[in-house]
């Protein structure tokens, strides 16, 4: 007797582990695992490499780099027709958006350890602190978690489409 497993079950395993690995620190985005140190390492090289931009540039692209790397693993995958690959990206850039929308709400309080160990250079709080608008940490914060948790649900799709559509 011969077991023969469906095809679509080391897609499936796959999926899970990702999940694993990614959806505590969606839910609990102050509390980003070992993936919150990958996030870490392209948010510090997004300051470096924006630094000859100006304050402002160079305070956004730690946010904006750790959001740019998997988008653009995402796009990569895409355009080489790998849906899978791109689905289990998604879910590494719902990670890193949950963890940036954790560090917007924590402006205000500047709660979270940086790695300076000083609280005045949270990228946040600075950046609202030079628009006047400390009052908007909390809500945008919100909303980039709201975000985090809708790009699960489309890693997700993504990473199963082509089983459903084989399913048709």
């Amino acid at each position: 007797m011969t077991l023969t497993l469906p095809t679509w079950w080391p897609r499936v395993l796959g999926l899970l582990l990702s999940l694993w690995v990614t959806l505590p620190g969606v839910v609990r985005p102050t509390e980003p695992g070992f993936l919150g140190n990958v996030n870490l390492i392209f948010h510090e090289a997004g300051h470096v490499l924006l630094m000859w931009a100006g304050e402002v540039v160079m305070l956004l692209g730690g946010s904006l780099f750790q959001l740019l790397v998997p988008a653009a693993c995402i796009g990569v995958f895409l355009a080489r027709g790998e849906r899978f690959a791109a689905g289990l990206v998604t879910l590494w850039l719902a990670h890193s958006l949950a963890g940036v929308s954790a560090y917007v709400a924590d402006a205000p309080l500047r709660n979270l350890p940086l790695i300076t160990g000083d609280p005045d250079t949270h990228d946040w709080w600075q950046l609202f602190t030079i628009w006047n608008a400390l009052g908007w940490a909390p809500g945008l914060g919100r909303f980039l978690h709201a975000l985090a948790l809708g790009t699960v649900v489309v890693g997700i799709f993504v990473a199963l489409w082509d089983d459903l559509r084989e399913k048709e």
